[in-house]
């Protein structure tokens, strides 16, 4: 990857970031740096090997995967150096290069990839799908502790659910929550309880009768916490 490369793929990112949303911020252009790198990296990673590859082979492989990512980074950095010379300087490209190796050990940074495209660029980066993502807009909540009730808020929420065809959900809830894979536990004529992979984390999802979704509650367990979401 060359500082030329990655200048064209960040202006093409940021360009489409603009346009989705209508404006952005500095920090989104941090973001947009380090999502890029850490999206070309997984993507890598997530190639299938060749089966006729030996085992050397494959380990060669995963090896220049790993060595690529401090070249990758210093191309970006360069290139947003260029792009944003008022604003990234130094202490960005710091940031990027402790953000980048620390995002890619995260265990959910793909699920958490796929939920920024999706919602910031209206890019789907799982290169198969069958799934459905519906948007809850939420303008109230209420917060149970113990099951009883101790406040309730008049806030926006905007909750993002990716259905999968194997009965799981992706959730964010912007600004609150990040991505939360979660499995189907259960379900009933209009309800659907979710249990999340991280298992801090299950949802309920109530549907009316046109199956839109009416009401959306997290829940977490550990802490005897509910929050229940309502348009």
């Amino acid at each position: 990857m060359t500082k030329d490369e990655a200048k064209k793929i960040l202006t093409n990112s940021i360009s489409n970031l603009h346009s989705y949303r209508g404006s952005i911020t500095n920090q989104d252009i941090d973001a947009e740096v380090i999502n890029n790198v850490c999206l070309i990296i997984l993507r890598k990673r997530r190639e299938k090997p060749n089966h006729k590859d030996s085992l050397g082979d494959l380990l060669t492989n995963l090896l220049a995967i790993e060595n690529d990512i401090p070249i990758l980074i210093k191309a970006f950095t360069d290139a947003a150096i260029e792009l944003f010379p008022d604003y990234f300087g130094v202490r960005n490209v710091l940031a990027v290069y402790l953000g980048v190796p620390n995002n890619l050990s995260w265990e959910g940074m793909w699920d958490f990839l796929a939920d920024y495209f999706r919602s910031n660029h209206g890019v789907e980066i799982n290169e198969v799908t069958t799934s459905i993502t519906k948007v809850f807009s939420s303008i109230r909540h209420e917060r149970f502790e113990n099951n009883i009730l101790v406040s309730e808020s008049e806030v926006d929420r905007v909750i993002n659910i990716n259905f999968d065809n194997e009965d799981n959900i992706l959730v964010s809830i912007a600004p609150s929550l990040s991505p939360k894979k979660a499995a189907l536990k259960s379900e009933s004529e209009n309800k659907k309880t979710y249990i999340g992979f991280d298992t801090d984390y299950s949802f309920i999802i109530d549907f009316d009768d046109f199956d839109e979704i009416e009401t959306f509650t997290l829940e977490m367990p550990n802490r005897h916490l509910k929050i229940v979401y309502y348009e």
